[in-house]
């Protein structure tokens, strides 16, 4: 599906959902894109980053965006397409980040009623900033979740906090990936472009780099935390399980004795000390005890 918008007395934003191949035809005659960058442009799996077609005059940005999902394990982000032509900006979204047009819709508003010819960058650069300022909601988010998985690993151990840090780290891998390569991409797009941009154009692109950037070491601390305090708790339960071991096989060592006594009186062994006394099963229950209460005085004071 095309639909378009006009942006200046030169150019429109085309947004471009899912197209239809009679569609596709009309993006390479009317639109000037060519068909290596609409193979990217759609392609779900591409990865962030600049492609430029000299001859057609034609620039590619591919930028990953948050997208919000019930499941904290699922994948959390998706690349959207964003063309820049002579004249025109052709943004591509699928099922998933539809939701990105309604963004640029507003901006495009927003920035005709304050600009009356605003350009090419004029357009993308505010909607890049609040794609990129969309992550940082998760990123706090996880944190608030990992701080409240570890207060409450300090009154009881849970074994199902394992899993629930396992989905904190693959949502914030998704997003640490995506970040990386977003700004990778805008520092390209200012080492490209920056020379054709105005005065304020430049610092709202360095704006966007910053927080990119800073998402990106939010992520990354956010991260970090969440492993260090993860395999902490691994260690705590493997020592659990360690302790449990060894009362197991102190308590397995402690009541073999009883059984090997009582079985030599079960044998009918000739001469055993107390075997004709009327007491016989009474010394064997003693001798028992005696047993437990060693291995409890034992258990106390060494392992414990």
């Amino acid at each position: 599906m095309l639909s378009s918008v006009k942006i200046n007395d030169h150019g429109h934003w085309v947004s471009v959902f899912e197209p239809l191949p009679h569609e596709r035809e009309e993006l390479f005659e009317k639109y000037e894109v060519t068909q290596e960058l609409l193979d990217y442009a759609i392609d779900p799996y591409e990865k962030a980053r600049v492609e430029v077609d000299r001859d057609a005059g034609v620039a590619l940005l591919i930028f990953d965006v948050y997208v919000p999902t019930h499941s904290a394990s699922a994948p959390q982000t998706a690349p959207i397409g964003i063309m820049l032509t002579t004249n025109n900006v052709l943004t591509f979204t699928n099922a998933k980040t539809n939701f990105v047009n309604g963004i640029i819709a507003k901006q495009l508003k927003l920035l005709q009623s304050h600009n009356d010819n605003p350009d090419q960058f004029d357009f993308i650069l505010p909607v890049l900033y609040q794609l990129s300022t969309a992550y940082f909601g998760p990123i706090r988010r996880a944190d608030q979740q990992r701080q409240l998985i570890q207060q409450n690993l300090r009154g009881s151990t849970q074994h199902n906090a394992i899993s629930e840090f396992l989905e904190i780290e693959t949502g914030l891998v998704y997003i640490l990936t995506s970040l990386q390569g977003n700004v990778a991409l805008l520092q390209e797009l200012k080492r490209r472009y920056s020379s054709k941009m105005s005065r304020k154009q430049n610092n709202d692109l360095d704006d966007v780099i910053i927080e990119a950037q800073q998402g990106l070491e939010m992520a990354q601390m956010t991260s970090d935390v969440s492993a260090r305090v993860s395999d902490a708790y691994s260690k705590v339960l493997d020592s659990n399980l360690n302790q449990t071991m060894k009362f197991l096989t102190i308590y397995s060592i402690v009541l073999a004795i009883p059984p090997v006594i009582s079985g030599f009186y079960g044998e009918n062994v000739p001469k055993l000390p107390f075997a004709n006394s009327p007491y016989a099963w009474q010394i064997t229950v003693l001798i028992t005890v005696i047993c437990i209460i060693a291995w409890l005085i034992f258990y106390r004071r060494w392992w414990r």
